[in-house]
């Protein structure tokens, strides 16, 4: 029994060798189609990602110009509204500076009749003024005069009545 110690683990131990060789061959052909797989689902994505990518960079070359032709758009469209404001602006500048020249001479105007209005208030004031001096000096001198012709006329009255001549003639004495 001796000898079968040794011969059934050598027996064993050859045939897991040829098991393990076959096994091992078999692993290294499975694990080469795994690799030639996996290169070619690596290449696959890799070139389904360059694809991709192109398209990416066709697609954001495509919006960047849209963004640019709109952004140029937009910058049109601000500098005509910008001129066109400008132009209404310098318009309605125009306008009020026309207007302001207008009420510029209409306010010189009315200054200057405002000016000889009041001179003419102030010479006819002074006129007024001067006719109604006369006017009291007239009625100072016509009471002057009255008080003139009523003293005269006292000192005539006084005069005349103290004068025979004024006097009237006694009357004879009646006959019977």
């Amino acid at each position: 029994m001796n000898k079968y110690y040794f011969i059934i683990p050598a027996l064993l131990m050859g045939g897991f060798i040829f098991l393990y060789r076959g096994a091992t061959d078999e692993m290294e052909r499975k694990d080469t189609v795994h690799k030639a797989e996996v290169a070619a689902k690596v290449a696959a994505e890799e070139a389904h990602r360059v694809e991709t990518e192109k398209i990416a960079q066709a697609d954001a070359e495509k919006r960047q110009k849209q963004r640019e032709e709109e952004e140029k758009a937009k910058q049109a469209k601000k500098e005509k509204d910008y001129s066109d404001a400008m132009a209404k602006l310098k318009k309605e500048t125009d306008g009020y500076a026309a207007e302001v020249d207008k009420l510029t001479k209409e306010s010189a105007a009315l200054e200057t009749a405002l000016i000889e209005g009041r001179a003419l208030r102030d010479k006819t004031n002074r006129e007024s003024f001067e006719l109604a001096k006369q006017v009291e000096l007239s009625k100072i001198n016509r009471r002057s005069a009255e008080l003139e012709i009523q003293r005269l006329i006292e000192m005539v009255g006084t005069k005349a009545g103290s004068s025979a001549l004024a006097a009237m003639p006694v009357a004879a004495p009646a006959k019977k």
